[in-house]
């Protein structure tokens, strides 16, 4: 019960802040191609959920990053707080950069390459040390202004329940300044083998809300049910 206490936490800890910059760092699960900006601390509370039975379940991950500038971020990330317990707790650190290309000739486009690298460490007894790589392309289409992400994901078991290569996509659809669709796909058979549709919320004060439901390659995979997450991003206050 104590991990149920996490997302609560986190909720009244991003209430109480009043500055922000808005950045995302994954669509639902697939990395985005966006970085927090220089200067700038990243906070996320993802809940994946399930209320009915059978099968009910929640799992939390805590998304926090540092934007060093040099379209570049530091990652620190907390898997698997989940009830009834699941798998090992499991805490990464790593980095995304996004780089732009052809920006000069296809600026409207928003070409970009992101590339990352995640050493994830079981906080618990057992195989400590894992991995997980990833690369994507992505670019808005013309007129729709949609963006589409893909590319590679490769892993071990630390965070995806097993060892895999597999692609990875998505798409994100702006409707008007305050409210898009998005979705995200991982193939294969993994805990994040999961299709991901939903939409997002933009606020005041540059809160994010995101949501979506999820459903699993296979049975194997996992089961259907609902993700929220609730992002913002703050300056980092240097006395």
């Amino acid at each position: 019960m104590n991990r149920l206490l996490f997302p609560v936490a986190f909720f009244l800890l991003v209430l109480c802040e009043t500055q922000s910059a808005r950045a995302q760092q994954t669509i639902f699960n697939v990395p985005s191609a966006t970085v927090t900006p220089k200067g700038h601390v990243f906070l996320q509370n993802e809940g994946q959920f399930r209320s009915w039975t059978p099968g009910a379940f929640y799992v939390g991950t805590q998304y926090q990053a540092i934007g060093l500038g040099f379209n570049t971020e530091l990652d620190l990330t907390v898997f698997n707080l989940s009830a009834p317990k699941s798998g090992k707790v499991v805490l990464g650190t790593g980095f995304k950069s996004c780089i732009p290309v052809l920006k000069n000739k296809w600026k409207e486009r928003e070409l970009k390459l992101t590339i990352g690298e995640m050493i994830p460490v079981s906080l618990e007894s057992g195989d400590r040390v894992g991995n997980w790589t990833y690369i994507t392309a992505s670019g808005r289409l013309p007129k729709l202004n949609t963006r589409l992400t893909a590319g590679l994901s490769t892993g071990t078991a630390h965070i995806f329940s097993r060892a895999h290569t597999c692609f990875i996509g998505g798409y994100e659809q702006p409707v008007n300044k305050w409210f898009g669709l998005q979705g995200d796909w991982y193939s294969g058979r993994h805990s994040l083998g999961l299709f991901v549709p939903g939409f997002y919320v933009s606020f005041p004060r540059d809160y994010t809300l995101y949501c979506g439901f999820q459903i699993p390659n296979t049975q194997e995979n996992g089961r259907t049910g609902f993700v929220v997450e609730l992002a913002k991003v703050l300056p980092l206050r240097v006395q």
